[in-house]
């Protein structure tokens, strides 16, 4: 094994039928007979993942069946597992051979944090811990005579060794949770023979039903435990070996650059004198992404019922003396997307697995560190980067950051080994950017549109053992011809400048049957799909003063004609067209005068009648039961979907299943990536247990432009249209007395278009 270390944190929700039937109305359970079809899908990932994690924690895994099948599914890649941690015991796997490991022993040989009152709780505490690396073993010779003495008549006879593993339960819960016996488990691994030690604790702690912060009295004593928990099995702080903490900390996660106003995450992690921030460390929100001036991903990993509906609820902690950098924490979307051919299961849980990679420390290689692709001031900007190749060891990456949005060719070639190169939004460090419809550049590599910045480019190993060399080039489109044109985003504004001081940007190109010379290109594309009709696009070019012409052409087959010509004069253009499939269109921007002494600055807004609701994970399209209606029992309700007037989607009650006040349904699996549409999507809400005229509920979703202003679209708190150009909110959708909300993301452009 090489210095990387890879590892996730999954709440799986896979709850027994127990906890299911006697829920309280309200939790956001899906179908209560999925969990055995759902634990077999995310063994069957987890075996299968590129990422090859080595150490993998679970949350909520509390149906025994759904337990036996990850642990039989996944002996062989982790066959070193933690499958039950209980108020008196810990039950592992290894190499094959099941054993139960006494509390009574772990808590006198291995750490116990104070004194415990708490005993049996009607489940378990839902935890397992798997493992690629053997766990660390202690002889029993030293256990305290009483308690050795006292486990042979408590049925729990004690080997020479055992491994070591423990848990603590908790003692402080409420409501619903104080069912379950919520703890933090740990585990002592041997990553590499004659090796430090990797001390890895996983935990699940108290959960808020109706509103942030609910029952953080509850949470906030738990976590004065782990802190406590962690020092009494590492042998006191400072913590002297590698050490981390995961799980779901159902704490609202915020950023140190951004605090927000909830108390409840500074008082853990940015509160000197508290464990967790004295000694341990949020990875995510101090480091990875503390918000501007740094990383702005806020990293929601769940979804909840109550205000705010997307959080941040799963964490990975680092010892501060912890001599590994955390290269990438993300949220692992492969892992969670529900496979084709499970049309009864519509998500894998209502949270989202969480990743880091770790590795030996080195320069630029978190994307805290990156390397900053600086550009000259004034403009016009950089048009190339061509930094000294990169030495990258057993899966180091190196990051580098760009601080201004646009047109962009990156080029990655290497030696002694491959290496892949992957592009992301300083708002969603988890999903790559795509390469722009796979155009690539003979001279400078594959092209990409990013219309927000600052955003990050990481280069990596496609293996992790061994060492290669890597060069990596970038190259900014300028607009000086149609092979280095700025792409028009649909919706998104475009500033560029020309040279300043009389320098002409380009010569005339000779293509053309007319005067181009100093002009900047700029590409207006349709649409990869097909949507039945042509975009009517309008361009809108304003300039700072200096006067300067635009023209609209386009080139079929070598040869290029003007659709439209206008200026020199005026400070402010439209011009207008229509674009098929697969069609392109070049607007030209041309000063009067190359040698004109006034510089001249340029925005470009191209609008289309064209919208687009994400589906699949990007979209993370659901519905929820705001007021559920009156009657008995609970809502037997069906979804339909027609996009621009034809139907999309029917989904019936066999597969959306009923629904209680506040229920949750994950509708991704349902929703194709992307739906576009020029006039509304309309969802039909029809609840079956009266036919009456009032029991069908519709609502119209409009047009990007129109949905802020919408009375029945709600959007969520913070800026909107968001950083990446997309609108995010809920639709309301009354039936009868009742209310539904479809929680949907839309934009104007997408980058697979």
């Amino acid at each position: 094994m090489t210095s990387s270390l890879r590892m996730l944190t999954y709440n799986t929700q896979l709850r027994s039928w127990a906890m299911q039937v006697g829920a309280s109305p309200g939790l956001t359970l899906p179908p209560i007979d999925t969990a055995e079809i759902r634990a077999k899908i995310l063994a069957d990932k987890l075996k299968a993942s590129a990422f090859d994690y080595d150490v993998v924690a679970l949350c909520e895994v509390f149906d025994e069946d759904a337990r036996e099948i990850l642990a039989d599914e996944l002996k062989t890649r982790f066959p070193f597992q933690v499958t039950k941690v209980d108020y008196d015991h810990v039950r592992v796997r290894r190499n094959g051979v099941d054993e139960m490991v006494p509390l009574l022993a772990t808590w006198n040989l291995i750490g116990q944090p104070h004194a415990i009152s708490s005993g049996y709780r009607l489940e378990d505490g839902g935890l397992m811990l798997l493992s690629r690396f053997p766990f660390e073993t202690c002889s029993t010779a030293a256990l305290d005579p009483g308690i050795a003495a006292l486990l042979p008549q408590m049925g729990m006879p004690l080997p020479a060794d055992i491994p070591v593993v423990n848990f603590w339960p908790y003692e402080d819960t409420e409501g619903n949770d104080g069912d379950a016996c919520k703890g933090v488990v740990y585990a002592r691994l041997r990553p590499h023979a004659g090796g430090e030690p990797l001390h890895v604790f996983a935990s699940h702690t108290q959960a808020d039903t109706n509103v942030v912060e609910e029952h953080k009295s509850a949470r906030s004593a738990q976590m004065t435990e782990i802190g406590a928990f962690v020092k009494a099995c590492c042998g006191g702080y400072p913590l002297t070996q590698e050490t981390f903490v995961c799980g779901d900390f159902n704490v609202l996660g915020e950023q140190s650059h951004e605090h927000v106003g909830i108390a409840e995450w500074a008082s853990y992690f940015a509160a000197p004198g508290h464990d967790l921030t004295d000694q341990l460390t949020d990875l995510w929100g101090v480091h990875q992404a503390p918000g501007e001036p740094g990383a702005r991903d806020p990293g929601h990993s769940a979804s909840v019922r109550y205000q705010p509906q997307s959080e941040r609820l799963d964490y990975w902690l680092a010892s501060t003396t912890s001599q590994l950098a955390a290269q990438h924490l993300s949220i692992d979307y492969e892992l969670s997307e529900v496979p084709l051919g499970h049309e009864d299961v519509s998500y894998l849980s209502d949270h989202k697995p969480l990743r880091i990679d770790l590795n030996r420390p080195r320069p630029h290689s978190t994307v805290e560190s990156a390397i900053e692709v600086l550009k000259p001031s004034p403009p016009p900007s950089w048009p190339q980067y061509h930094p000294d190749p990169e030495w990258l060891v057993e899966g180091q990456v190196i990051w580098y950051r760009f601080d201004e949005k646009g047109t962009y060719d990156f080029d990655l070639t290497t030696q002694h080994g491959p290496a892949h190169l992957e592009v992301y939004l300083d708002t969603d460090l988890s999903r790559r950017r795509q390469q722009y419809r796979k155009e690539t550049h003979p001279d400078f590599g594959d092209k990409f549109v990013l219309t927000s910045a600052p955003f990050y480019v990481k280069v990596q190993p496609d293996t992790r053992s061994g060492e290669l060399l890597a060069l990596f080039r970038a190259h900014r489109h300028t607009g000086s011809g149609p092979g280095d044109a700025i792409q028009l985003a649909y919706g998104d504004q475009v500033s560029e400048a020309f040279p300043s001081g009389g320098q002409r940007l380009n010569d005339d190109f000779g293509a053309t049957g007319w005067s181009d010379a100093d002009t900047k290109w700029f590409r207006l594309d349709g649409p990869q799909v097909d949507v039945g009709r042509k975009l009517k696009a309008t361009i809108t070019i304003t300039g700072s003063g200096t006067p300067f012409a635009v023209a609209l052409a386009r080139e079929s087959n070598g040869a290029w004609t003007l659709e439209d010509r206008q200026g020199p004069g005026p400070t402010t253009y439209t011009l207008t067209t229509e674009l098929a499939s697969e069609d392109m269109a070049y607007v030209q921007v041309s000063r009067a005068d190359g040698l004109t002494p006034g510089d001249l600055a340029v925005s470009i807004l191209a609008e289309v009648d064209l919208s687009v609701l994400l589906g699949g994970v990007r979209g993370e399209p659901r519905i929820i039961c705001q007021t559920e209606t009156s009657g008995w029992g609970a809502d037997d309700i069906e979804l339909t979907v027609n996009v621009d007037g034809v139907q999309l989607k029917h989904i019936d009650n066999d597969t959306i299943g009923d629904f209680d006040q506040d229920d949750v349904r994950e509708l991704r699996q349902y929703f194709p990536d992307p739906i576009p549409y020029g006039t509304g999507v309309e969802f039909v809400v029809t609840e079956l247990d009266d036919t009456s005229p009032n029991d069908v509920g519709r609502s119209m979703l409009p047009v990007f432009g129109d949905l802020l202003g919408f009375g029945k679209f709600v959007a969520e708190p913070g800026p909107q249209p968001r950083a990446d150009g997309t609108i995010r909110g809920a639709l309301n959708i009354p039936v009868d007395d009742g209310v539904y909300a479809v929680q949907v993301t839309v934009a104007q452009w997408d980058e697979t278009f």
